[in-house]
């Protein structure tokens, strides 16, 4: 006997879909289940590769391209997405992750770089939530809401201070949209990963600088959790199997959070020594 996630006649937008990541594997599980994905990026590239793959499994899918760094933009999804395609049942909010630009000490991250960090990892949130949650009000309709958070939350974030803020933002968001609205019949979680092993993390791996190399204790081994095993989580959070849950952060990281730590000052002298060297 086995139970599957039934999605038949449920419309969801899942924002952030690059192919190799969490957003691609949970547009294909969507699709698996017999619903309907609105898959939106930043980039025609990006959603056309993830439609191709739906598709090929006998999926439907619709596509969408906004820049969530531009408010603006970002104020106009949900309107856009109704007038192109109708109700949404859910939607699962995965765009984000750490720049390669901001891996630095807090006392050195310019505000520029703060405020793009969060804008990525948080505010985008806020407004799509916002106005989806705004329609189902107005229309008497239930829908779910997963938002993905970070194990960057759970304690310090040493050198991605402000992305791990960002996440402690959304668990704290997540759970109040929980609150406010499920007398809707709206339910709000957040799933937070560990280190994720996609393709835009192993490129971002292979570019790092000596200096944030060496902000690595050598002798911490990542554990990597793959893009599927979020997707599973996310899809399961979507999905009528959870319609119990609300208001609750699900980590899913092959308990990496239990011994985590991310970027440190072992020797001050010697990171100020590596950035005068240029690095």
């Amino acid at each position: 006997m086995t139970v599957a996630l039934d999605f038949t006649g449920k419309t969801i937008l899942v924002c952030g879909v690059h192919k190799g990541g969490m957003g691609g594997a949970t547009c294909r599980l969507i699709a698996q289940g017999g619903g309907t994905v609105i898959a939106l990026d930043n980039q025609q590239a990006y959603v056309d590769g993830i439609a191709q793959d739906v598709r090929a499994l006998g999926g439907t899918i619709h596509t969408l391209t906004a820049d969530l760094m531009d408010i603006a933009q970002c104020e106009q999804v949900i309107p856009r997405v109704l007038e192109q395609f109708g109700p949404i049942d859910g939607i699962a909010n995965i765009a984000g992750g750490t720049r390669a630009e901001e891996w630095m000490p807090l006392d050195e991250t310019p505000g520029d770089s703060f405020w793009k960090t969060l804008q990525l990892n948080f505010a985008y949130v806020f407004y799509l939530c916002r106005d989806a949650a705004a329609e189902w009000i107005r229309t008497d309709r239930p829908g779910a809401i997963v938002n993905v958070g970070s194990v960057s939350a759970k304690d310090g974030a040493p050198w991605h201070g402000p992305y791990g803020a960002a996440k402690s933002g959304i668990l704290a968001l997540t759970r109040t949209m929980a609150n406010e609205w499920r007398e809707f019949g709206i339910r709000a979680n957040s799933v937070s990963p560990g280190a994720v092993m996609s393709e835009r993390v192993l490129e971002k791996a292979a570019s790092m600088t000596e200096r944030v190399k060496a902000s690595r204790d050598p002798n911490d081994t990542v554990i990597m959790t793959e893009p599927q095993e979020l997707a599973q989580a996310i899809v399961f959070l979507l999905s009528g199997m959870a319609s119990g849950i609300s208001g609750q952060n699900l980590t899913v990281d092959r308990a990496l959070s239990t011994k985590f730590c991310g970027g440190a000052r072992r020797n001050r002298k010697d990171f100020d020594q590596t950035k005068l060297n240029g690095n």
